[in-house]
């Protein structure tokens, strides 16, 4: 016998490219009260193999853009991606300094230039979640929004 009333569970991997964890710490609030993500069937997964979605955050580095791009282009083709917080949408307040390559950008958009994160062919962020960090219930409402399953 199923129970209709149940909703799908939402698993998610927090995938830090670098730069500061303020969009951390507020995603880490999401699961505290009074905001209980755990109530819409979100959860936390330690591999990005067993989640539904990898929510980016922080500005990606030089040192961490090669491993990044191996990681994402392993991942299941129904995994979306989530940009959380202006790091990892536009790498500010970080941009230009010498270590920081940017956001993540799409191998149709990337430049010639080597040290950007790309992503794999036929991946592109679902999503993107504003602020410098989000307030946990701006992210709370990103991930519901975009896991329309």
């Amino acid at each position: 016998m199923t129970n209709k009333s149940r909703t799908r569970s939402i698993t998610i991997f927090a995938l830090n490219m670098g730069g500061s964890n303020a969009c951390r710490l507020e995603l880490d609030a999401i699961f505290t009260p009074p905001y209980n993500a755990a109530r819409f069937g979100i959860s936390l997964t330690n591999s990005p193999k067993q989640a539904d979605l990898i929510l980016l955050y922080g500005s990606a580095t030089l040192k961490t853009a090669p491993i990044l791009s191996r990681v994402l282009a392993e991942l299941p083709d129904d995994v979306k991606l989530i940009a959380l917080g202006s790091e990892s949408n536009a790498a500010s307040p970080f941009k230009g300094a010498y270590g920081v390559v940017g956001p993540a950008v799409t191998s149709e958009d990337a430049l010639q230039d080597e040290e950007r994160l790309r992503l794999p062919k036929g991946r592109k962020i679902s999503a993107y979640i504003a602020g410098s960090p989000p307030d946990p219930q701006t992210i709370l409402d990103g991930i519901l929004a975009s896991a329309n399953f």
